[in-house]
């Protein structure tokens, strides 16, 4: 049998495998497996699921994601999360639709201490939420907030989505990490300008704060230095070069450790390792899975393959970016955003590279259409995770506030390939 045929139907299968609700580690490397044994035989399929990986994920690269795990949810227990957003609702409240910008900026501040979206979603909705329904805020609109907002913790670095896409694309991860900044800015600013303009057109969706003085403006930033803290400790020794991402990681971590010390009980400290250690976990085998697959789809073939028929299309590379971003938001509608990522970049970016696309900026493109599969039916994980914190509102309501970032989403997209030089202007100036 031709092995890109081979490569084809395992695709088919572990698809129906993930669909049937089995776990992404465990189909993946059951189909890994089972393909690198018709192809191979029993020993050698045996010998390389063991030995791939462990190769990989004995990484040092990859160390990076437990402490910048870590590092969240000890900011988490130092209370930036709480500062944050009181910060920016003393300085957006008044505006229209003021406490959901200050929902968005709040969980933009959070997303650069903990790289994980979910994470982030459940804790801007414990914080956020009460909240807004104090406020009368409209339930759609709240959770909208909180969900969208949640998945700027994938651009804004440290992002462990980076992370892993620098490791599999070998790219440098610093250069990701500094290259998600300016795009994590950019769609917080166009969220708010949305809300603005909603609230504007629809007063009733929430008020606006009234009584907000200068006074306590400036009052509320004694509660953003510890963020201002662990952003000059982790950004700012990879701009300066004065450490690697992983030496940034661990001195982000031990602060983070030092500001939430204070308050840091003992069940507060075992909480945030063993969920750092149960978080690590997930991801690793997620990795060691998808990895058995991907070199098994490496045998067959098909990445060339696939890659040879892209280029020979006739037509506009930039038409065949847009199909492949868009293959990413229908695949982010049912499939993990780490899964995803593991299993499609190494089939799509020798094609990438071929055509002339930065693979830097195809990395954020990526992970930008990944943010938007995490708020998207059926399988939108912050959804999922907000309605855990919100369980009185129904899930449908939930994924209807979502559809107005969706769409800012696109518009945000579609700035980024005509303009990537907001992408690389920061990774360009750090080489400089």
């Amino acid at each position: 049998m031709d092995p890109v045929l081979i490569g084809v139907i395992f695709l088919f299968v572990l698809t129906a495998m993930l669909m049937s609700g089995i776990r992404i580690a465990y189909a993946t490397a059951l189909c890994g497996f089972f393909g690198l044994f018709l192809m191979r035989g029993f020993a050698p399929a045996a010998g390389l699921s063991g030995l791939i990986p462990v190769g990989h994920l004995s990484s040092y690269t990859l160390l990076v994601l437990p402490l910048f795990i870590m590092m969240g949810y000890f900011a988490y227990h130092a209370g930036i999360t709480q500062g944050l957003y009181w910060a920016a609702r003393q300085w957006f409240g008044h505006l229209p639709g003021g406490l959901a910008i200050a929902t968005v900026f709040g969980a933009a501040g959070f997303a650069a201490a903990c790289g994980a979206s979910t994470a982030s979603t459940a804790v801007m909705g414990r914080v956020a939420l009460p909240e807004l329904k104090k406020f009368g805020y409209d339930d759609k609109v709240s959770t909208g907030c909180v969900a969208a907002g949640g998945t700027m913790a994938a651009m804004i670095p440290p992002s462990v989505l980076m992370v892993i896409y620098g490791f599999i694309a070998e790219e440098s991860i610093g250069a990701l990490l500094l290259a998600g900044i300016l795009p994590g800015l950019l769609e917080a600013c166009s969220y708010s300008l949305m809300l603005v303009i909603r609230f504007k057109v629809n007063p009733s969706l929430g008020p606006a704060i009234k009584g907000i003085t200068w006074r306590d403006r400036f009052a509320s930033l004694k509660g953003t230095w510890g963020m201002i803290v662990l952003i000059g400790l982790v950004m700012g020794s990879i701009y300066t070069g004065l450490a690697t991402p992983t030496e940034s990681a661990a001195v982000g971590a031990m602060g983070a450790l030092l500001l939430a010390w204070p308050r840091l009980t003992r069940g507060k400290f075992k909480e945030a390792m063993l969920e750092t250690a149960r978080t690590t976990a997930m991801i690793f085998a997620i990795i060691a899975g998808v990895l058995i697959f991907v070199h098994f789809l490496g045998f067959t073939g098909m990445p060339a393959a696939l890659a040879n028929g892209i280029l020979g299309l006739d037509v506009n590379r930039y038409v065949i970016l847009i199909g492949i971003l868009f293959l990413y938001l229908i695949l982010g509608m049912f499939l993990d955003g780490i899964g995803m990522l593991l299993l499609t970049v190494p089939i799509v970016l020798p094609a990438i590279r071929e055509l002339g696309f930065n693979p830097i900026v195809f990395g954020v493109l990526v992970v930008r259409m990944i943010e938007i599969g995490l708020i998207t039916p059926p399988v939108g994980l912050n959804v999922y995770i907000l309605k855990g914190v919100a369980p009185n509102v129904k899930m449908g309501d939930i994924f209807r506030g979502c559809g107005w970032f969706v769409f800012v989403d696109l518009i945000n997209v579609a700035i980024l390939i005509a303009v990537p030089q907001i992408i690389l202007f920061i990774p360009e100036a750090m080489i400089k």
